[in-house]
């Protein structure tokens, strides 16, 4: 059974591992000295992927040892649970942050942009999914509508459905299912256009505003979900304008990150409840205004680690779901201490990985995308 201080402990201390391994000088080649970087967002983005990727570090453990893929396995550890909604709130909000005030002087090149970011890992996460369901189902190979499941598995997350292979009822779980968040990524840049028109017309002050307005009070009622989802961007284009009028001293701002961390690991319910969205955003227009949380958003571990932070996300389901199902497929027994060193290696093995494939794949994508608006 995993607890919440016992998996406290152990997130503490690979968090402390990561800054030992990927601060040191091996990963030199993760810096980037480039004039618009931020650190603190780059440090932010890490530990927002590490959240997420210990919300189904829960997940995946007991699925794999019989129970089903449901908040429930989470009565003992509220603490992971609130981490997986913590993660992908402030990834939202990042993402409305840091296009609040984009205007292309060519939409299509934007989105070649966008889709050269999104899609080379997308579909490494796929292929994996793809030839892991493949080898599981073996024996047992189901044909019918192939092609068309093939189709939704690489999409590059626009439709955010992710259904059965070959047979495999629950592959959409080999990578932990994280794929639908793209979903909701594609939904904001296809809107942009628009809102790019609407801001020129109101200022984003009052665009931003509106659309929170919008989304909590019309759209909640309705559905809670997607109206939590759409007022997260708004309030990341909000947190863009905020430091242009307000100044608060770092180490207020810092004190005030570290109580709402608190409030928001102890009181939320670790669902997207439109009522805790005070927190959160607060939260963020804080670190936005400067906030570092005493320059631990500033450790170069996590600063390197935020640039690899979208591998991490896409990739870390499909570490959880390997190292569960090769100890299910071979009945190893492990204690509990051997089981979270196995953990510990896995998950940095991991990271490891996530480097390289920022290195050697996301960055030459990235590159190319900036280079085809000079065609």
């Amino acid at each position: 059974m995993l607890y919440s201080y016992k998996m406290f402990g152990w997130m503490l201390g690979l968090l402390l591992l990561c800054v030992a391994v990927f601060g040191s000088r091996l990963f030199a080649f993760m810096d980037n000295s480039s004039s618009r970087r931020v650190e603190r967002l780059d440090g932010l983005r890490f530990l927002l992927a590490f959240s997420v990727v210990m919300h189904h570090y829960v997940y995946s453990y007991y699925y794999l040892h019989g129970q089903s893929w449901t908040p429930a396995v989470f009565v003992h550890n509220l603490l992971n649970l609130r981490m997986g909604v913590f993660g992908v709130t402030l990834f939202f909000m990042l993402s409305g942050y840091l296009f609040a005030q984009t205007s292309p002087v060519s939409w299509p090149h934007f989105y070649l942009k966008r889709f050269l970011r999104i899609a080379p890992i997308f579909y490494l996460s796929s292929c994996c999914c793809v030839l892991l369901a493949l080898y599981l189902q073996r024996h047992s190979l189901v044909s019918r509508d192939m092609l068309l499941n093939l189709y939704y598995w690489f999409d590059a997350g626009i439709t955010g459905v992710k259904p059965p292979l070959f047979g495999m009822q629950d592959a959409r779980l080999i990578n932990a299912g994280v794929t639908w968040t793209l979903f909701w990524e594609w939904a904001f840049y296809s809107s942009l256009p628009l809102l790019c028109f609407v801001r020129q017309k109101t200022g984003l002050l009052p665009l931003a505003m509106s659309v929170i307005f919008i989304a909590v009070y019309c759209g909640a009622p309705f559905n809670q979900q997607k109206a939590y989802f759409i007022a997260c961007f708004a309030v990341g284009a909000l947190a863009r304008i905020v430091p242009e009028t307000i100044q608060i001293p770092k180490k207020l701002c810092d004190s005030a990150i570290v109580l709402l961390l608190v409030l928001i690991f102890c009181i939320t319910t670790g669902r997207y409840h439109i009522h805790f969205l005070p927190l959160f955003a607060l939260l963020f227009i804080l670190i936005a205004l400067g906030g570092d949380i005493f320059g631990l958003l500033r450790l170069k571990a996590f600063v390197r680690l935020g640039d690899a932070s979208y591998s991490i996300y896409l990739l870390h389901g499909i570490g959880w779901f390997c190292l569960n199902k090769v100890i299910q497929l071979t009945a190893i027994n492990l204690d509990k201490v051997e089981y979270t060193l196995l953990a510990t290696v896995v998950l940095i093995g991991l990271m490891l990985v996530c480097t390289l494939t920022y290195r050697f794949i996301e960055q030459p994508f990235m590159q190319l995308g900036r280079s085809k608006g000079h065609i």
